[in-house]
């Protein structure tokens, strides 16, 4: 009445209770019945009350059953801004957060995940090259030891991943080059044939998976150095007495160098992306009997086998057989004809 002139004392006033829908009036009687934590705040929007932040989940029971008594002419308490921060809740949102992260990652599938007395537990796939599920969850806020995980192998068909099984089984030269082009993959460069041919063994394989490996850009090529290296090896022979299956003294340095020529043969194949193998031929003269012969002439063979073995040649890499009289180096006219026919040859193959 303050500043209107009209005299209190003759003012005769009866005044009823009643409760306000007006947002305002609302706003002020839950801020007074809910105490809402200092974490939360109330606001009116567009004629609705809105509440933000975050609460345990007892506030949040109160602030539920205070926007169901509003429902009835009331404006709208919306409270869906309010996130639970009780221990559990943010543990499950937590792991939420976690099996998310899984669900992203190629090569991954969830299968089933809940949770159970404060543990966790899911299984699924996995393929070898995908991320490792206990390594992604560091950060998540999910404690490690609450968490039970089973995966089963499996091979993803993801682009990325069957590019790292290509190079881990095929061994590319580092003259081929493998990429992803709309979920085909492209190998390009040159390669000796060998490779081309077990590319294209792994391509048909993928054809049956629906995937794509093309190779029709690969270029045939046989490395210099291969050949060259090659040739000089199938130059060498390792001469014996007559009669003897284990070469003179005088033949020490020629093992040795040859030795030294095969491990460094095998080195290059196998960065041409190809396997060398060394078939060591024993060969004889013609004097005496054709079976002590052919027997001379495989023991010969042996004997070197175990001496290049011995100079670190990989043994898997050395095959061996006896040809007796029957591939003569020269004709045996001569005395010189027939020492050049007591001797062990290589031959080198790729494959």
């Amino acid at each position: 009445m303050s500043g209107t002139q009209v005299d209190p004392a003759r003012v005769h006033s009866q005044w009823q209770f009643y409760q306000s829908l007006e947002p305002e009036f609302v706003l002020k009687r839950l801020t007074a019945s809910l105490t809402p934590p200092k974490s939360v705040r109330l606001s009116i929007v567009e004629d609705r009350i809105v509440a933000e932040g975050d609460a345990p989940d007892t506030w949040i029971d109160r602030a539920r059953a205070a926007a169901r008594q509003l429902e009835a002419g009331g404006p709208v308490f919306d409270f869906s801004k309010v996130r639970d921060v009780s221990p559990e809740a943010r543990a499950a949102e937590h792991w939420q957060t976690y099996v998310s992260r899984l669900e992203a990652q190629p090569g991954i599938i969830v299968a089933q995940q809940r949770a159970s007395g404060g543990h966790f537990y899911i299984s699924g796939l996995r393929d070898p090259q995908a991320a490792d599920p206990q390594a992604l969850l560091s950060g998540t806020g999910v404690d490690p030891a609450r968490v039970h995980s089973q995966w089963q192998f499996y091979q993803s068909l993801d682009p990325k991943f069957v590019v790292k099984r290509l190079m881990a089984s095929l061994t590319p030269p580092d003259s081929v080059r493998f990429s992803i082009i709309k979920d085909r993959i492209v190998v390009v460069g040159e390669a000796p044939a060998a490779w081309i041919d077990r590319a294209r063994v792994a391509a048909q394989q993928l054809a049956a998976d629906g995937l794509s490996l093309e190779i029709s850009e690969l270029r045939e090529v046989t490395p210099q150095e291969l050949t060259h290296l090659r040739e000089a090896i199938q130059a060498v022979d390792i001469l014996f007495d007559s009669g003897k299956a284990v070469p003179g003294p005088e033949q020490l340095p020629v093992l040795d160098k040859l030795a030294n020529q095969l491990k460094e043969l095998a080195k290059d194949a196998r960065k041409a992306g190809v396997t060398a193998q060394f078939m060591l031929t024993g060969h004889s003269d013609a004097v005496g009997r054709e079976t002590a012969n052919a027997s001379i002439s495989a023991a010969r063979a042996e004997t070197v086998r175990a001496l290049l073995k011995k100079r670190g040649v990989a043994p898997e890499s050395l095959l061996v057989r006896g040809a007796g009289t029957f591939e003569p180096a020269e004709t045996e006219n001569s005395r010189t004809g027939s020492s050049a026919n007591r001797r062990v040859s290589v031959t080198v193959n790729f494959h």
